[in-house]
């Protein structure tokens, strides 16, 4: 039986990791009466949505991008007064480096109509958070799942995006519910709102960590540079040990992937299945200066995004500024191949590549294999939420976008630690409250 706490008073719990499902966790819990310790390893927060300054200018590691569907980050920029402004513009550079507008083929070709059929029949739950309620409808390799419903034209509008953002290539084996969330999240297959005043996409003015930081600093304990060495659970709350101390909780909210924690968490045998089974993309971003090529906008490279056999190479790259020749790239592949291919690349593009700034690797969204879907196994981590006082967040239960992983973590909290007795949330209203306020 699932393991419920006690609501009776404020819970006082442990948030691993201080990446935004973290951060938005421990912002819902001190909003409901709990007492939140947020542990991160690394100096800052912010996870995979990291800022630097270079040259006068924010330059962004990682996510942060907000489409249309950006609802649960557009309340919380409302909420903490933080400033946005519009993207870059898209581009495709085709094999011979030519810069065209992205096929959208599959919104024109009758392709849409049949998906939306396809979606109300066999996955309706896809725009809600989480994953595990269509997992199984969408566990099919992606390139087989397009052919058998007759969706190819799908894969020309959605999958050089798709692939350049770091979510594998499609004819890996990849199960199609995380191509299919992605195409999901862009804001293209249904008409949605404008947010925040933007008719487009748009993001944080001075970087995307600005709004992280902004969560941080309204939390009352965060503790940056933090090395959790176990976590110890019991019948009467866990004991996490750290090279820093102790900390002692009533539960523990671990908002870093299964895999990674498995080294210093007293798993038990299905905890140690699941993460086993757990596979991610290893995801690069280097911030260099690079001169005469395409300008001002965000590109992705045609040739390299259609096949994982180009592994390695430049798949996007970003020009935010104008007035910098600074630009930020992503690859796939081995830490000692991508600056050598980088340079390639470049110039294959009639540019060169100049001072290096920065490199950054990630091990980029965690996911499960198409057997493993079929089997069962987002369900299966679904069933662990607050067994053992322990629950999970991040890209694995949520898809790896920012909007997915705060939605699901807002959610997950919302469900399994109600306000604690004699406590108000905004405006006096409950969880359950707020969320029927959000919806309308």
């Amino acid at each position: 039986m699932q393991e419920l706490p006690d609501t009776a008073g404020p819970r006082t719990v442990a948030v691993v990791g201080a990446g935004p499902s973290g951060l938005a966790a421990a912002r819902e819990l001190e909003r409901a009466g709990h007492r939140v310790t947020v542990l991160e390893e690394q100096d800052t927060v912010a996870g995979k949505c990291q800022s630097v300054h270079l040259d006068g200018h924010a330059f962004d590691l990682g996510g942060h991008i907000c489409t249309n569907r950006y609802e649960r980050i557009a309340r919380l920029l409302t909420e903490l007064g933080v400033a946005t402004e519009r993207t870059s513009r898209y581009r495709v550079l085709d094999p011979a480096g030519r810069a065209v507008r992205q096929s959208m083929a599959f919104l024109r070709d009758g392709s849409l109509q049949r998906y939306r059929a396809l979606r109300e029949r066999e996955f309706p739950r896809i725009g809600e958070p989480g994953l595990a309620h269509s997992a199984r409808a969408l566990a099919a390799p992606v390139a087989r799942w397009l052919a058998e419903h007759g969706l190819r034209s799908m894969a020309d509008s959605f999958g050089t995006g798709y692939a350049a953002a770091g979510y594998g290539h499609l004819d890996d084996d990849v199960p199609a519910l995380y191509f299919v969330k992605y195409a999901e999240m862009t804001g293209l297959l249904d008409p949605g709102p404008e947010l925040l005043g933007h008719p487009g996409d748009f993001t944080v003015v001075g970087g995307f960590a600005t709004l992280w930081n902004r969560v941080a600093e309204e939390l009352k304990d965060v503790r940056c540079g933090v090395r959790v060495t176990s976590v110890e659970r019991r019948a009467d709350g866990v004991r996490i040990l750290t090279d820093s101390g102790p900390v002692e909780a009533d539960d523990v909210v671990l908002a870093v992937a299964p895999d990674r924690i498995l080294p210093v968490l007293d798993a038990t045998d299905e905890e140690r299945d699941l993460a086993a089974r757990i596979r991610s993309n290893a995801y690069h971003t280097v911030l260099a200066a690079a001169s005469g090529l395409p300008e001002d906008a965000f590109y992705f490279l045609a040739a390299h995004t259609t096949s994982r056999e180009t592994s390695g190479h430049c798949v996007s790259y970003h020009h935010r500024y104008p007035d910098s020749e600074v630009r930020t790239f992503y690859s796939y592949g081995r830490p000692g191949d991508v600056t050598s291919l980088l340079r390639e690349d470049v110039a294959a593009l009639g540019g060169r590549l100049e001072e290096v700034h920065l490199r950054r690797e990630w091990a980029f969204m965690p996911h499960f294999g198409s057997a493993d879907l079929t089997d069962g196994a987002l369900d299966r981590l679904d069933a662990l939420q607050g067994r053992h006082r322990t629950y999970h967040l991040g890209g694995l239960p949520a898809f790896e976008l920012v909007e997915c992983t705060v939605a699901h973590a807002q959610d997950l909290v919302r469900r399994h630690f109600p306000p604690a007795q004699g406590t108000l949330t905004r405006q006096g209203l409950g969880p359950a409250t707020m969320e029927e306020e959000r919806q309308t």
